[in-house]
């Protein structure tokens, strides 16, 4: 598990597993968004598995899968709405991390300078300038 911070209250992985939640608990996390659906790969941990640890441990969940490269300003919207209404600090995860940063920095484009969110993302190890060509 990577913990790649994107802002003070928002911080961006790879998949997780179900072990790695107490250890997100422990750094003080409130919120867990997962944006990765099921059966992407084979082996692949589920998100209920993740969800019901999460739960167990009594932090928040919120699962919005999206795909790479098919994110609709529907999806956008709906990020934006959850990550406004999430108990802060949020952990995203999805296979890599970058879906969860793409989300974070299209729901920004409006609030803050494209050069900032790149700058933040790139810092993060995500390199998202073609987001925003």
């Amino acid at each position: 598990m990577m913990l790649n911070k994107i802002i003070d209250d928002y911080v961006v992985s790879d998949q997780i597993s179900e072990e790695d939640v107490e250890k997100l608990k422990n750094a003080g996390f409130k919120t867990i968004f997962c944006n990765r659906p099921d059966n992407e790969e084979q082996n692949q941990i589920t998100v209920k598995s993740i969800q019901d640890k999460v739960i167990e441990s009594g932090l928040n969940f919120v699962h919005q899968p999206v795909i790479g490269g098919q994110i609709s300003q529907d999806d956008i919207d709906q990020f934006s709405d959850y990550y406004d209404e999430a108990e802060k600090p949020i952990f995203a995860y999805c296979r890599t991390g970058t879906r969860s940063s793409m989300l974070w920095a299209l729901s920004e484009s409006g609030k803050r300078p494209i050069d900032e969110i790149l700058q933040l993302t790139s810092a993060a190890g995500y390199n998202l300038n073609n987001l925003f060509r």
